[in-house]
């Protein structure tokens, strides 16, 4: 039987929680982290470690963990413990082609609604990608990349793009961390990023939308050749 690469536990830099309507906190709290890239494939997210983890009590935690469920952003794996969806390489092909079409619309939606502001705010996240790289914080830059494409999202969409885009973020963010430890990759999607801005500043939503389509197509790629190699491993072993 092949065995199974076990991925450290880790919190996910969850913050602790003390006001009303506790379930719907987590849950956005954890959702958000799904997406951002905080938590791995495969890693089980137990009801009692998440409740230690904000400062609660276990029921608004299995509650904010069944929405989850729901949404397919976890899914009952080793002796039924809910954990991060694995994926293989046919699915990430898949999401990958639907997170094109889905994005690119976004970004060509939200290029004449972006002001100055919009702008500022993406070479500030461009400015914490980059000293999260440099710095190895590698939570630093998942949390800016998801906030750089988030904002230009939600300038497209508040509703139906925007709730179909997320859900193929909760399938892809735990793999993001597979390629930020590729010094590589990282500076490659920063001249992408880079250039979105750009074309973004210009007003020109083409080369925006080619942008977009360029960092999917590039991290599509190198997870690919990881996810083959992980499986050619497992088929050894």
């Amino acid at each position: 039987m092949a065995n199974r690469m076990e991925w450290p536990a880790q919190s996910g830099s969850l913050e602790t929680v003390e006001r009303a309507t506790l379930q719907e906190q987590i849950y956005r709290q954890l959702r958000d982290r799904i997406m951002s890239g905080f938590f791995q494939p495969g890693q089980a997210l137990s009801t009692r470690s998440v409740a230690e983890a904000v400062g609660v009590s276990v029921m608004p935690v299995r509650d904010a963990l069944r929405r989850l469920e729901v949404e397919n952003a976890l899914v009952v794996g080793h002796n039924r413990a809910l954990e991060i969806p694995r994926l293989d390489i046919a699915t990430l092909s898949e999401i990958s082609a639907t997170r094109i079409a889905l994005e690119g619309l976004a970004v060509e939606r939200a290029q004449p609604a972006f002001v100055a502001a919009d702008i500022g705010a993406l070479k500030d996240h461009c400015e914490t990608m980059s000293g999260s790289i440099d710095a190895g914080d590698i939570d630093g830059y998942l949390g800016a990349n998801w906030a750089f494409h988030s904002h230009i999202y939600r300038r497209a969409s508040d509703g139906i793009l925007l709730s179909f885009i997320e859900s193929l973020w909760l399938r892809m963010g735990p793999y993001f961390r597979l390629t930020a430890g590729d010094r590589e990759h990282l500076d490659n999607a920063m001249i992408i990023h880079h250039d979105i801005v750009g074309a973004l500043e210009k007003g020109d939503a083409a080369s925006a939308r080619s942008g977009i389509v360029a960092d999917i197509e590039a991290a599509t790629g190198d997870l690919t050749d990881w996810l083959a190699k992980d499986t050619g491993s497992a088929a050894a072993s």
